[in-house]
């Protein structure tokens, strides 16, 4: 295939995705108007809120943020590193995309929390350990007793998908094992834009009731998730990550909002996290 011909494709492959995008924004505006919400409305929202044992964050802003439409390209980047893994024994699984690893020595891991971490850092950064390690930031709040998550992070912001994840587990002092997953880079397919703020994500929630009665909103985070796939191509969107705390069980949910039209994403919209 000669030169023209790729650059023809690509361009089509952009165009497709241009117009994906311009269609979705079209069908769900953001509306900006809200930006000078009655003061007194939200102050009865926020009674309405405690009244339902409804508990927010001290600090939650009512400025919006911005960010872009990102895209992937969906290729396998974890299979042809495994030779590279040394310190492990590791295989890649085709059916879920993820890599299984386990450490072919033991390695320790001692200390308060905040040493605890340090050493983690150091062993996900060891490319003889965990390839692409580097590009993977400590998620607390996705994080157990026995599991330390880590999300895979951009120039533009983390990525929370489970094909951007990175698991380790420490038991007895010690990682067993870790999983791993892989977007590859991420690129902007449209120009910088407004998103909605932190608190008109909490009150669209509330609107559509996906905040039950008794529970806490422990943070409120702007991050990238799944869109749709495009010709071979991932599309994320800026998303408000919600977590959300049953004060009766204390399982942690995260919820995800779209940060430009305040609905709810449908798909892989939340799962459970169980604190120990």
């Amino acid at each position: 295939m000669d030169h023209k011909r790729i650059e023809w494709l690509f361009l089509i492959v952009f165009a497709l995705i241009d117009i994906y995008l311009g269609v979705e924004i079209l069908r769900s505006p953001v509306n900006l108007s809200h930006a000078g919400t009655n003061n007194t409305a939200i102050t009865n929202i926020r009674s309405e809120m405690r009244a339902d044992g409804i508990d927010l964050p001290e600090k939650l802003s009512d400025k919006q943020a911005s960010g872009y439409y990102l895209a992937a390209k969906n290729r396998d980047y974890l299979s042809g590193k495994v030779s590279s893994l040394t310190n492990m024994d590791a295989h890649y699984s085709k059916s879920d995309n993820n890599l299984y690893a386990t450490p072919k020595q033991e390695v320790d891991i001692k200390g308060n929390q905040k040493e605890v971490l340090k050493q983690l850092e150091k062993f996900k950064n060891n490319p003889k350990n965990v390839p692409y390690g580097e590009q993977f930031k400590y998620e607390p709040n996705m994080s157990g007793e026995n599991n330390y998550t880590f999300v895979q992070n951009s120039d533009y912001g983390q990525i929370y998908d489970n094909d951007a994840q990175l698991t380790i587990t420490v038991q007895n002092g010690q990682i067993t094992n870790y999983t791993m997953s892989y977007m590859g880079p991420v690129s902007p397919v449209r120009e910088l834009q407004s998103t909605i703020s932190p608190w008109h994500a909490i009150r669209a929630m509330y609107t559509d009731r996906e905040i039950a009665n008794n529970s806490k909103v422990i943070q409120v985070k702007l991050g990238y998730s799944k869109l749709t796939e495009v010709r071979g191509s991932i599309i994320f969107l800026p998303t408000w990550l919600v977590w959300v705390e049953n004060k009766t069980t204390k399982n942690v949910t995260m919820k995800r909002v779209n940060a430009y039209t305040a609905q709810m994403l449908q798909t892989n919209t939340s799962y459970n996290v169980e604190k120990n």
